[in-house]
């Protein structure tokens, strides 16, 4: 949520001075709850790279390269954060769910996936050359990823896989946005869901256990690739922050 906001702002699309989305254009938009979308606002504000004024809204302030730098490190922190807490949950879960899928799925559960696979192919081939085509793109693609992992919960006929995948599905859709904007790692995804549609549906237990503990062995590499570029971007400017003030140049 704050990385969301904090690309607004570097790239312009919401300038010094002009309100943010509204906290519900926000939740329905980016698919998170009220709760989600407040706590960064209130983080973002602290961090004096926006002011919440009543009947007005988030606006925003004109950023200074030191709240850059600390609003990046925020969300780089809370970010990886999450992300290790729900790999290592997903891992205990889902490892043992697509094995109950492989031995109790039907006719019915594969069709089910080979629809969201088809799902997923149609979104690697939107147009992501414009800031509303790539912001539908990983709308569409975080969707179908959450589809296929609920898929196979459903597939188990165990009415609480299904809950706790419903469950973790807001923090599954903003770890899927974050690594998903890695060049090749949409397409990577999709072929590990094949990999692991195909043992399913093989009713191979072992070999579903296998393709799923490689796909979130991939989501686990994926974020760290991305604290590492994070801690990079975060610490370069920090290092050129102060000969840029004194210049009067902006980085």
């Amino acid at each position: 949520m704050i990385t969301y906001i904090l690309d607004l702002i570097r790239k312009g699309q919401v300038k010094p001075g002009e309100r943010l989305p509204t906290e519900k254009q926000l939740t329905e938009e980016l698919a998170v709850s009220r709760t989600c979308v407040r706590e960064a606002i209130k983080s973002l504000e602290s961090l004096q790279l926006i002011s919440v004024r009543p009947k007005i809204g988030a606006v925003v302030l004109e950023p200074s390269p030191v709240a850059l730098i600390n609003a990046e490190y925020l969300s780089t922190s809370a970010f990886m954060q999450q992300a290790d807490s729900l790999i290592e949950f997903r891992k205990g879960l889902e490892l043992g769910l697509v094995a109950l899928a492989a031995e109790k799925s039907t006719e019915a559960d594969w069709a089910t996936m080979r629809e969201v696979l088809a799902e997923q192919e149609a979104a690697l081939r939107m147009d992501r050359s414009t800031p509303q085509g790539d912001l539908l793109f990983h709308e569409a693609i975080g969707k179908a990823n959450i589809r296929f992992h609920k898929a196979v919960a459903e597939a188990t006929r165990n009415p609480l896989a299904i809950m706790v995948l419903q469950a973790i599905s807001e923090p599954l859709i903003e770890v899927s946005r974050r690594t998903n904007e890695m060049p090749g790692v949409p397409e990577a995804g999709l072929r590990q869901h094949w990999a692991i549609y195909r043992a399913i549906r093989e009713n191979n237990p072992e070999k579903a256990r296998h393709a799923m503990r490689a796909h979130l062995q991939a989501a686990e590499r994926n974020a760290h690739i991305l604290q590492t570029a994070g801690e990079a971007a975060a610490t370069l400017p920090a290092t050129l922050a102060p000969s840029a003030e004194k210049s009067g140049e902006s980085v």
